[in-house]
């Protein structure tokens, strides 16, 4: 049944395909099948039986329909208009590859030989633009089917030299392919693992580099690209990926990497996103500001660019800026549709600009911290937990809710005791830890800023780990204790 729903919810999504079940054919079996798979009324076989038939999911008539609409759905990939699609040309490309590869197949069969040919002409035109290897070589032995069939001996050699060629290139992209597929494997396993096989993933980047060197190829560079991105978040090294990014917009400029197929958007979130890392945040609110109007408004990666934009100005405490920029995602009509989680960290980013908003800007609402839920992005990093942690504190700070505080204290040290034993995780500790020493040394800002010195020493001294294993701070943490000294000067005197 899932299979059937989802094959059904695909042909609904595309109008061009709304003729394979017009409104007025609804009234038999079939028409009424598809309707109700549409509507969700069936969770199982003998849902859909009893409705349709009066029996269960057994009946043989049953079973035959089920088949028909399958099929029927199947065959009407064949018509899916791609181009409705807001994907990258290249992908509708792809498949008018695939569907002229389809054609010269059958028409080579029903010995069609010129046709054939013809088809793969166009079939290795496209290729050759978008760099299509696999495409090619399906191209160019055709060909040489169709030429050994007709005897002509300097076609087939000349389509032979081609295809030895796009061979040879396929070697190296096949390599390459590996190599990058292996890694995005061992990403899956566990922080020990990941860690333990860092040092074999400079090996194979370095040789993903000599095979982009060598082959030229858009499928080599792109596996080399996103495997070095992935290495350089692993190990935090930033830096290296605005490099890498700034690089790659060069290559694009003059043309030595295919334009056609360079995905410029990522390029253009990561090179934002890594100068928010790598803490450029000058350059990084430039080049926010530039690209930012290449994405499309509403979309979700126009959201999630406007989280990096946000972060990276409430770091530089360009905070009339990051006021702007909630404004401007929670009033697009379609930040209504955005994940749950996504929302919640909207919340969240506001909860935490309002901290930090002069007092003439603040508004009246008070975003209770404790109201937030934001799952753990996974077992080997804190998501934001510890962000709201650290908002739930200043909450009650501010509200001069003493007693709460100090029965937080114990959870607190149980929090850092259970989930922040890792060296990824000594930044998040340290913070907790002045948190504490506010509520031991009676909320005296003098006598906090004293006790905590060495803790705030160690806080600035400790680099934010890589992406992979970092919690995530909004505001940067030395800011934040600087600004509960000053909740303290102001509030508990």
């Amino acid at each position: 049944m899932e299979e059937i729903r989802r094959l059904a919810e695909i042909a609904a999504h595309d109008c061009s395909l709304n003729h394979i079940f017009p409104e007025e054919s609804k009234k038999n079996r079939e028409g009424k099948f598809y309707s109700h798979v549409l509507k969700g009324d069936f969770d199982d076989d003998n849902q859909a039986s009893v409705l349709l038939y009066g029996s269960n999911a057994n009946d043989v008539k049953y079973k035959m329909l089920k088949h028909r609409l399958k099929k029927k759905l199947y065959n009407s990939l064949f018509f899916y208009d791609f181009s409705r699609l807001k994907t990258p040309r290249y992908h509708q490309k792809e498949q008018e590859c695939i569907h002229l590869l389809h054609h010269a197949h059958l028409l080579y069969r029903l010995h069609e030989v010129e046709l054939v040919i013809n088809l793969t002409s166009k079939i290795k035109k496209i290729s050759n633009t978008y760099e299509f290897l696999n495409f090619a070589i399906d191209a160019l032995e055709l060909e040489m089917l169709c030429y050994s069939q007709q005897g002509d001996l300097s076609k087939y050699n000349s389509s032979r030299k081609e295809l030895d060629k796009c061979l040879k290139l396929k070697a190296y992209e096949r390599e390459a392919l590996t190599l990058f597929q292996m890694l995005r494997i061992q990403l899956k396993k566990s922080v020990k693992i990941r860690k333990k096989h860092l040092p074999e993933f400079v090996q194979d980047i370095e040789r993903l580099k000599i095979i982009w060197k060598k082959s030229k190829s858009f499928e080599c560079f792109n596996a080399y690209y996103k495997a070095t991105i992935i290495y350089y978040e692993l190990t935090g090294n930033f830096e290296a990926i605005v490099e890498l990014t700034v690089a790659s917009e060069a290559l694009l400029k003059n043309n030595l990497v295919n334009s056609l197929r360079f995905d410029a958007k990522f390029n253009k979130y990561i090179l934002v996103y890594a100068h928010f890392r790598a803490k450029k945040l000058k350059m990084g609110l430039e080049y926010a500001a530039k690209y930012l109007e290449d994405f499309i408004e509403g979309s979700p990666n126009w959201f999630a660019y406007l989280e990096n934009y946000f972060l990276i100005a409430m770091y530089d405490k360009k905070y009339e800026l990051a006021e702007t920029i909630i404004h401007r995602a929670s009033s697009n009509s379609m930040f209504i549709k955005l994940p749950a989680a996504a929302k919640e960290r909207w919340t969240l980013y506001q909860a935490y600009y309002l901290l930090f908003a002069s007092t003439d800007r603040k508004t009246n609402r008070i975003i209770n911290p404790f109201l937030l839920s934001l799952p753990e992005y996974s077992k080997d990093k804190q998501g934001f937990n510890v962000a709201i942690l650290i908002l739930q504190f200043i909450f009650y700070l501010q509200r001069k809710e003493t007693e709460a505080l100090l029965y937080r204290i114990e959870s607190l040290k149980k929090y850092i005791l259970t989930h922040l034993k890792d060296t990824f995780s000594l930044r998040s500790k340290t913070l907790l830890k002045l948190l504490i020493i506010t509520v031991t040394e009676d909320f005296d800002a003098q006598s906090s800023s004293k006790k905590g010195a060495k803790l705030y020493q160690r806080l600035i001294e400790t680099p934010i780990p890589g992406d992979a294993f970092a919690e995530i701070e909004i505001v940067p943490y030395e800011h934040l204790w600087e600004h509960i000294l000053l909740i303290l000067n102001s509030q508990y005197k």
